[in-house]
């Protein structure tokens, strides 16, 4: 778990199921879905962008939009 809350890797939406960037893991259950209180989305109701953390490996991520 060398990898710091502060680091966030930005990948591109993928095509079809989410996968680990950095390990490869595809399990939904291991891929966690968190509130990236980083990234606001609307103001009036505040509305945050999604970041996710890989059960497996620990990595941090966030996809952008193509």
């Amino acid at each position: 778990m060398s990898e710091d809350k502060n680091e966030i890797l930005t990948i591109e939406k993928p095509e079809g199921r989410r996968k680990c960037p950095s390990c490869g893991e595809e399990n939904k259950n291991m891929i966690h879905e968190e509130t990236d209180k980083t990234q606001i989305i609307m103001d009036y109701p505040k509305v945050y962008g999604k970041k996710y953390k890989c059960g497996k490996c620990g990595t941090y991520w966030k996809e952008r939009s193509q």
